[in-house]
């Protein structure tokens, strides 16, 4: 489902580019999902926080919390994106892109801390149940913050889409998450007001154990990309076919890519005809250079290799 305001906002937030992987393009980008989840966390902490307080529910004032920890997580992707932003230097020649990793890093590190503070808050309450208030009032305003959340999660994931971020996407599951938390308390809620105190405290323990796993995901996801994770099969498969589009490419083989955010380093061997000249070859790796780069955003780096016939070449 797409809708209209989410176009509205890129249009007047974002300039036009012909390029979605410009620089510019994608931290503006970043910036806008930052402040669109700043604002519209801070409103709905203020109003589940109330909520909570007023009816006495634990699982409200975590939901209340998840929702907080939203606009932290949006802050630091906002100055990641802006670190990220920043061009080679001396001691970066390839550039700040990884900082959005780091930023995704810290998102999930926030994540874990503010789930288990919950766990505990939650654990107590259901050791010291206490009469909770609210009833239709509190589930309506619970799935109406669901629903709110959900285009928020919709939004990070259409500029996620666009800009090739996987910082923006995983804010989108952030979102989403808090989406589904916001329905299981809508549920406790109505559970604890016709008696069963236990409910309460049990969902607010699950709410916590999601906002947890969130976290340990994003950990999980943005470390494997430090180290230096293996680029994924649909790339690999780009990387394949764009390279073998190239009239008098035989093969590639001996794929490697660095990501660096918006940044790329690939380089592969192709193999070529080996009577083909020294001029030719050259000319071939400069076609398949500048093919690959535009379609991935990267800077390619080509080695041929003299195909022998059988399948052999020689490197």
């Amino acid at each position: 489902m797409k809708f209209r305001f989410t176009d509205w906002l890129k249009k007047k937030y974002i300039r036009s580019t012909a390029d979605k992987g410009d620089k510019d393009y994608r931290m503006a980008a970043g910036i806008l999902e930052a402040w669109t989840s700043i604002i519209g966390n801070v409103v709905l902490f203020g109003v589940k926080l109330t909520a909570g307080i007023m009816i006495s529910s634990i699982s409200v004032v975590a939901d209340a919390f998840h929702t907080l920890s939203d606009v932290l997580s949006s802050l630091v992707v906002m100055i990641g994106f802006r670190l990220a932003g920043k061009g080679p230097d001396k001691e970066h020649p390839y550039g700040h892109g990884r900082m959005e990793t780091i930023a995704t890093l810290i998102i999930s590190i926030l994540l874990i801390i503010t789930g288990a503070e919950f766990v505990k808050s939650s654990v107590e309450r259901w050791l010291h149940p206490v009469t909770v208030g609210g009833g239709w009032w509190v589930a309506a305003l619970l799935i109406v913050s669901a629903v709110f959340k959900e285009w928020m999660a919709r939004f990070a994931f259409s500029l996620g889409e666009d800009i090739h971020s996987s910082t923006l996407k995983a804010d989108a599951w952030h979102h989403r998450s808090d989406a589904i938390a916001a329905v299981l308390v809508a549920v406790g809620n109505l559970a604890a007001v016709r008696g069963f105190f236990w409910v309460d405290p049990l969902l607010g323990i699950a709410v916590s154990i999601l906002i947890m796993y969130t976290g340990w995901e994003l950990a999980r996801s943005s470390g494997n990309r430090l180290i230096g994770v293996s680029p994924s099969d649909e790339v690999i498969e780009k990387i394949h076919r764009c390279a073998k589009s190239v009239e008098a490419v035989e093969d590639i083989h001996d794929v490697q890519v660095h990501d660096y955010g918006y940044h790329r380093e690939i380089s592969l061997h192709v193999e070529v005809d080996q009577s083909l000249s020294l001029v030719n070859a050259h000319e071939v790796a400069d076609r398949v250079e500048k093919e690959l780069g535009g379609l991935l955003q990267a800077e390619v780096v080509v080695h041929v290799d003299p195909c022998l016939g059988d399948g052999e070449n020689s490197r």
